[in-house]
């Protein structure tokens, strides 16, 4: 039986999707970008998957002040 981890990275390689992996304490994520959308999956160690996905244009800012209006609200 698989884990769900490897089912995650065969999907995304199926759709020839490049993913980055990173551990995080006890989980895993597996991060992807795509244009106009970013998706985190994150697998536990109990082989729990949550999916995050963040959609938005890919307008570019230029300059030191666009940096600070990026965190405002944090």
């Amino acid at each position: 039986m698989s884990s769900n981890l490897f089912e995650v990275m065969k999907l995304l390689e199926s759709k020839r999707v490049s993913f980055t992996i990173k551990r995080s304490g006890i989980f895993l994520m597996l991060m992807a970008t795509l244009p106009g959308k970013r998706v985190e999956i994150t697998v536990d160690e109990d082989d729990t998957v949550d999916v995050a996905v963040f959609v938005g244009d890919e307008m570019v800012e230029i300059g030191m002040d666009a940096v600070a209006k990026a965190f405002e609200d944090e």
